[in-house]
């Protein structure tokens, strides 16, 4: 006889201090290009951008439901954030979005744990938790239980830049959800939690190399 399984996972999904680091701020870069052999014109950029990552309500749900996948864009746990480069931009930038501080329970080690990041309604990344295991930064105990709350270093969400032209704004939205499979007993993935903190870093693009340039 198959066993019922509990259609809700008992997991707190905490995103906390939505706080931007180095990024409320300006960017200045400066390039040289070859006009002559002899000659060289030196260009300054100005890069300034801002996030409502400082504002926005955090993800604070302690009984989330088991949902199908084609249901993430409805139920699933979100933040909705904006990036935007201020009129003072003179240059394009990209940033990248990590997830840091991870609080993470050993059960939810798991693929069925999903999360994805959009950038003005295209999915520009995803994945799940079930390779965490080795960016494990807490030292196991022998004997410790499923659900142990572990410390997991940073996830870096998107592997390629997001472009952000200079003077506009992108809409975000982070989503996490836990996947529900009718055919298996998930009863191992509830009483988990997760806690992180969203992060942005941005740069500016050179004009003339086409890379980003960090220096400040």
């Amino acid at each position: 006889m198959k066993q019922k399984k509990n259609s809700f996972a008992k997991v707190m999904i905490l995103v906390v201090s939505l706080i931007v680091i180095g990024v409320s701020g300006t960017y200045a870069y400066y390039t040289i290009s070859m006009s002559e052999p002899s000659k060289t014109s030196a260009k300054a950029g100005v890069f300034k951008v801002e996030s409502s990552l400082e504002t926005t309500s955090a993800i604070n749900n302690s009984k989330i439901r088991l949902i199908d996948n084609a249901e993430k864009e409805i139920k699933a746990e979100k933040v909705t954030f904006t990036v935007t480069s201020l009129s003072e931009s003179t240059v394009d930038g990209e940033y990248y979005i990590y997830l840091k501080d991870i609080l993470l329970s050993k059960n939810l080690y798991t693929n069925y744990l999903h999360w994805e990041l959009v950038q003005n309604d295209v999915v520009k990344a995803s994945g799940d938790f079930g390779d965490v295991a080795s960016k494990r930064t807490d030292t196991p105990v022998a004997g410790e239980a499923d659900n142990v709350v572990t410390s997991i270093s940073e996830i870096k969400l998107n592997e390629t830049g997001l472009h952000l032209n200079k003077g506009t704004k992108d809409t975000l939205i982070f989503r996490m959800w836990l996947e529900n499979d009718p055919d298996v007993n998930q009863i191992a993935i509830t009483n988990g939690s997760f806690a992180g903190r969203l992060y942005l870093e941005a740069f500016p693009i050179s004009e003339i190399t086409g890379t980003t340039n960090p220096q400040s």
